[in-house]
């Protein structure tokens, strides 16, 4: 007798298409072109995929700006 034995494949669970993460230099650039400046505390929030800037706008007001870390999107802005 011969028994035939069904193994189940799976995908690779490594997601290939996510977006590499930015850059601490990249995200002032992309902040600066659009008019922030006096950049202060930057942090990284790798398990919130955000980037925490503190920064003055284009008004001179003090912001602290939360930025996507994968597209750079700007979330949330306080002002001070």
């Amino acid at each position: 007798m011969t028994a035939i034995i069904t193994v189940p494949t799976f995908a690779d669970p490594v997601e290939r298409n996510i977006a590499p993460e930015l850059t601490v230099p990249k995200a002032l650039k992309l902040l600066q072109s659009q008019g922030y400046h006096d950049f202060r505390k930057i942090k990284v929030e790798r398990e919130d995929h955000e980037i925490e800037v503190e920064a003055r706008n284009a008004d001179g007001h003090r912001v602290e700006i939360e930025l996507d870390l994968f597209s750079g999107k700007i979330i949330d802005i306080e002002r001070d």
